[in-house]
């Protein structure tokens, strides 16, 4: 849903960061309908340009705005069509049991139905591989920042840096590191969702079952004790004659 003007108007000018806390730029100007409703805004970036966001990826979160990563926003938003998809599904079934609607009604409406789900599986894997994609990117910025980290710090100890300026640079690129660790785990457990959400609709059970049983695969199964008993061993006693 998107924000209202009366919202955002208060925020021109502010930072604007992302879902993980990351300074993404300064909100310069927005655009919005008749009804108030916030359609995009414009973040300007460093100092090279302007970048444009749809107002449906905007939150507010502790008094400033929010952006949600297009991942993410296009990943929650197939998982909850998907939802809303399969429970429908098993309504109609319902409704086909013990039902004095014609049944040719309700197999129009399973075929229609069927075929929205099938177009959500299409959606989910492009999803799927946006996300894949971002996690093979943060791999590549982790491993940029671990060579800055190794660089600078070869310069501090070889005395070519001051210790102010390498506290400073270290503060930097550790707070980046930290975000990108946030941000990896957070795409691989939206990945893992979406794809148990697919799941549901091939074995066609609800979505809550399905997860609680990829969770109790991923349990570790107790051992078995050893029902068997050691025998006892008998001693013979032999007497002399």
């Amino acid at each position: 849903m998107s924000l209202r003007v009366e919202v955002v108007s208060h925020l021109v000018g502010q930072e604007v960061e992302d879902s993980y806390g990351r300074v993404l730029g300064v909100l310069v100007s927005f655009n919005s309908d008749v009804n108030g409703n916030v359609r995009s805004i414009e973040v300007k970036v460093a100092d090279k340009g302007l970048e444009s966001v749809e107002g449906d990826r905007l939150q507010v979160t502790d008094g400033k705005l929010t952006i949600i990563p297009e991942w993410k926003y296009e990943a929650l938003k197939v998982i909850e069509a998907l939802d809303r998809a399969y429970r429908r599904r098993r309504a109609l079934e319902t409704l086909t049991s013990g039902s004095d609607i014609p049944g040719e009604i309700v197999e129009n409406l399973k075929r229609v139905l069927n075929e929205e789900i099938k177009n959500l599986k299409i959606r989910a894997e492009k999803v799927g591989r946006m996300i894949k994609d971002r996690l093979a990117t943060i791999e590549d910025e982790s491993l940029h920042i671990s060579k800055a980290i190794v660089d600078i710090q070869t310069l501090y100890f070889s005395g070519e840096v001051g210790e102010k300026s390498y506290t400073q640079s270290m503060n930097h690129l550790k707070k980046l590191r930290e975000k990108l660790i946030e941000e990896k785990n957070d795409a691989k457990k939206t990945l893992d969702k979406l794809e148990k959400t697919v799941e549901a609709a091939i074995t066609q059970q609800p979505i809550q079952k399905t997860i609680a049983q990829q969770e109790q695969k991923q349990q570790p199964q107790p051992q078995k004790q050893d029902t068997q008993q050691t025998p006892v061993p008998v001693v013979v006693k032999v007497e002399e004659a």
